[in-house]
């Protein structure tokens, strides 16, 4: 067979497995961040139709704790009302009937309202019984992907006899007619970031700021609602990202993938252009420039695939054998799968820690007879530990991922010693064990606050399991650095165990009858490393071990940057 035949052979069979695993969604791990990435660098569009009235914390303060009388809610809708609102669409689920149902119906009726549904398990969570004729309903469920991140929007939503729009949808069609198309799933271009829509408290006056708008009323306390995460922001609340739809949507701005038989035959002309090399460097540059610029017009192309298959061609002839090339994909793909697999054993480990203080906790609660301010004190601990809970699984999925993270993005200044001896005090509550913490001067440093807690998690708790003695932790500086040290009175650790505690999934020898994966001291180490630093353990001079993870300060990461 001559050359030029194997090439239009390769090609074909390029096109052909590109358009599948496309088709597959099995890329989706690399595809779909290189695209939030493009969608990043798209200009900005401040919001033009709706505004967010939040039960935020100083609305909690003033008005009471979360959930109000329905005559509160009830009252608000009627302010939203009298200042020439469009429509307001409330992003509150309470499904028990309570009193003063009727009273808010009526004000339901007075101003085109939606109220949000949810599907849980195949059914639906519906309003109290008494609003559900009162305002037109809509589903409020966000599609997740396999990273978390909320990209998709099912136009509806069918169980039963009863199918519900989005919440997007029933709310532009306050201002215009939106058809809704059964079946369609919605990807929102967010160029109105959920943070860019205009948030009023609803303890401040409305007067002019909501005339003319779609009113979202919902919560955006940290302690009320969940977070959703979109491709150009950090979790934010629910209610924030359905307005930010709901612009996308008034605007027409949505992602149009590109067909993978499309994307197919592009790569099966990179494979036959692979001998100019000139051709080549325009395409892999065109595949850029022109990708982001079809992105701005709403369609995405698959980055990755294209670009992939331009720098492969050009410079891998090897990849003209056809079963190599198989070989290779498939070889991927096993390693993508078992990144997946331990990114899945890494998550449930690390909610042990979280999950058995908050056991603690609740068993304290229930378990003992403890005075009004104990009984406050613990409640709060939970609570706050709850919230916590989402962000860290969060978290460690991104934890695989921090080669691909921005650090300047990812990071604050934040003062290590503060936020180690919170912590700190937070284990304490939930152990009976000794554990002392060394008075510290602030130590400022770039870090990602949440990585920082899941190494204190790591090396107190290794410490609490493996020796019965008091545990002692200590931050410092030194140079240019910060050192956090968990120290213990155990048995300690064999000079052969020293050179490989921090590798993934090993277990030394005291770790033998304990449960434990063997990742714990393997994300340090990767969070360390992450952050500039480095992590080490040695003898303790009274016996036991000192685990030592140190931190560039803020101001020497400063000036390295400034270098």
């Amino acid at each position: 067979m001559s050359e030029r035949a194997r090439a239009l052979l390769i090609a074909g069979g390029t096109a052909i497995l590109v358009t599948l695993l496309l088709a597959l969604h099995a890329l989706d791990a690399i595809e779909l961040p290189l695209r939030d990435a493009a969608m990043r660098l798209l200009p900005r569009r401040p919001a033009a139709a709706s505004v967010i009235v939040a039960i935020d914390e100083e609305s909690l303060k003033r008005i009471g704790a979360w959930p109000w009388p329905r005559a509160t809610i009830a009252d608000l809708i009627d302010r939203v009302a009298a200042a020439g609102a469009r429509g307001v669409i409330v992003d509150v689920l309470d499904p028990e009937p309570r009193d003063g149902d009727a009273r808010l119906a009526l004000s339901l009726h007075r101003i085109p309202s939606v109220l949000v549904a949810a599907m849980n398990n195949g059914e639906w969570l519906l309003p109290a019984p008494a609003l559900r004729d009162a305002a037109t309903l809509a589903h409020a469920n966000f599609e997740l992907d396999h990273d978390g991140i909320a990209r998709r929007v099912a136009a509806t939503k069918q169980t039963r006899d009863r199918a519900l729009a989005a919440v997007c949808y029933d709310a532009a069609s306050m201002l215009r007619a939106t058809p809704v198309p059964v079946g369609h799933v919605f990807r929102p271009a967010f160029r109105t970031a959920p943070a860019m829509v205009p948030v009023v408290s609803a303890v401040d006056a409305l007067e002019g700021r909501v005339k003319n708008k779609l009113v979202f009323i919902g919560p955006t306390a940290v302690a009320l609602g969940d977070r959703v995460r979109t491709p150009v922001s950090i979790p934010e609340p629910g209610v924030m990202v359905h307005a930010a739809a709901t612009e996308s949507l008034l605007r027409g701005e949505e992602i149009r993938e590109l067909p993978p038989l499309f994307a197919g035959i592009l790569c099966a002309i990179a494979i036959i252009a692979r001998r100019n090399v000139r051709i080549a460097i325009a395409a892999a540059a065109a595949t850029i420039a022109g990708g982001i610029l079809l992105l701005n017009a709403g369609t995405a192309i698959p980055f990755a695939s294209l670009l992939f298959t331009v720098i492969v061609s050009t410079s891998a002839t090897a990849l003209l054998q056809s079963r190599q090339a198989a070989t290779d994909i498939a070889t991927r793909l096993a390693q993508f799968r078992e990144r997946e697999a331990e990114s899945k054993r890494v998550l449930a480990h690390e909610l042990k820690t979280p999950l058995a203080s908050m056991r603690g906790l609740t068993q304290l609660l229930t378990s003992f007879d403890l005075s009004d301010a104990e009984r406050r004190r613990v409640t709060s601990l939970l609570e706050s530990e709850t919230g916590k809970l989402q962000s860290m699984v969060q978290g460690l999925l991104d934890l695989e991922r921090l080669s691909l993270r921005d650090f300047e993005e990812s990071t604050q200044v934040i003062d290590l010693a503060a936020l180690v001896a919170a912590r700190v005090d937070f284990l304490r509550a939930s152990t009976d064990r000794e554990l002392r913490i060394a008075p510290a001067a602030p130590a400022l440093v770039r870090a990602d606050p949440v990585l920082i807690e899941r190494v204190v998690d790591n090396l107190v708790g290794n410490a609490l399991k493996y020796t019965a003695s008091a545990v002692s932790v200590a931050v410092r500086q030194h140079g240019g650095e910060a050192t956090l040290d968990v120290e213990d009175r155990g048995d300690g650790i064999s000079d052969a165990d020293r050179e490989r505690i921090f590798q993934r999934f090993f277990r030394g020898a005291t770790a033998a009858g304990t449960q434990g994966l063997g990742l714990g001291l393997s994300l340090v180490a990767e969070v360390a490393r992450w952050h500039g630093g480095s992590v080490g353990v040695k003898k303790a001079a009274g016996g036991g071990s000192l685990f030592r993870v140190t931190f560039p300060l803020a101001s020497a990461y400063a000036k390295a940057g400034a270098m």
